[in-house]
């Protein structure tokens, strides 16, 4: 093998050198934002805090501005230019951090007279905000005073945003019934929470079918949870192709073995034509819900032989 010559290796040397330090790509957009360092602030009157924020570009860098402060209740808790809250008299106002036209988010700011009562209730955050229909999540509320200690035995109300998405019942167990983003706070003596907002998706599940032991089975099926009532039905695509037994009906199951539908899985009618079928799930078993069957069967049931199942995403 030939030595590369000490003139070329100085010249790729330098190239490279040229090329170090040097970006091309833009940076992604990812939106600009506005970070606090806590959404909720519980003052005696007169008693002053300095609330802080840091403000991130449309890139995501953080960058060195004079972000201005306003109340939603001067009256109630004042804050000046720079961030400086002063407590006024007993009540709630929010205060919230600004860039121009670009709001920042809101320090829920909470004046009591007496130091032992309520200040703050403050919802636990969630593992995930993201609920799919049917699925069920329980929230705690924490209760404090000004002082920040925890406040024992007192009588939390829960209150949903949007019913029609979320329902909360009086232990704080939040159930996703339609789709859409809603909201979940709770009140404790009057004092209201931080929001926690929802986003309830999978109104829908859909799959193709795929035969089994040779029969036909084409078409698709289709579990939709309907918006506001929260029922869910079952439908067969116009395509619908099906070879027909002595008995051929339609299941949901978590299991394709034949026998195994048959004791566990939910029988939803018989089916006698190919094509279009609907059937209300929910009428047949008022609890169920969208995620609870993993499979659409197609089933001979006098023999336990699956003709075809759709694999529900």
């Amino acid at each position: 093998m030939k030595p590369i010559k000490k003139t070329v290796c100085l010249f790729l040397l330098a190239c490279l050198a040229s090329c170090v330090g040097t970006d091309f790509l833009d940076d992604p957009i990812v939106g600009e934002k506005i970070i606090i360092a806590s959404n909720t602030l519980a003052l005696l009157p007169s008693e002053k805090f300095q609330a802080t924020a840091e403000y991130f570009d449309k890139y995501g860098v953080k960058q060195n501005v004079t972000l201005l402060w306003q109340s939603s209740n001067p009256t109630i808790a004042d804050v000046n230019a720079t961030g400086l809250v002063t407590g006024k008299t007993p009540g709630q106002a929010l205060v919230q951090p600004y860039l121009g036209d670009f709001l920042g988010p809101q320090i829920q700011v909470t004046v009591v007279s007496d130091p032992s009562s309520v200040a703050t209730v403050e919802i636990k955050p969630p593992t995930s905000l993201t609920l799919s229909l049917g699925t069920k999540v329980q929230l705690e509320v924490v209760v404090k005073n000004v002082a920040g200690t925890i406040l024992l035995g007192k009588t939390i109300e829960w209150f949903s945003e949007n019913s029609n998405i979320l329902t909360v019942n009086s232990t704080g167990l939040v159930e996703a019934i339609g789709s859409g983003i809603a909201g979940i706070h709770a009140k404790v003596n009057g004092v209201k929470s931080n929001i926690i907002d929802f986003d309830v998706t999978g109104f829908l599940r859909k799959a193709n079918f795929t035969q089994a032991g040779g029969y036909i089975a084409k078409g698709s099926a289709t579990l939709e949870q309907v918006k506001n009532t929260g029922a869910i039905t079952l439908s067969l695509s116009a395509d619908f192709d099906t070879d027909f037994a002595l008995g051929t009906f339609i299941y949901l199951a978590n299991s394709t073995n034949g026998s195994t539908v048959r004791s566990n899985g939910l029988e939803l009618g018989q089916i006698f034509k190919d094509g279009a079928a609907t059937f209300s799930v929910s009428s047949i078993k008022p609890t169920v819900t969208l995620n609870e069957y993993r499979y659409v069967i197609i089933l001979c049931k006098p023999a336990s032989v699956t003709f075809g199942f759709a694999d529900l995403k």
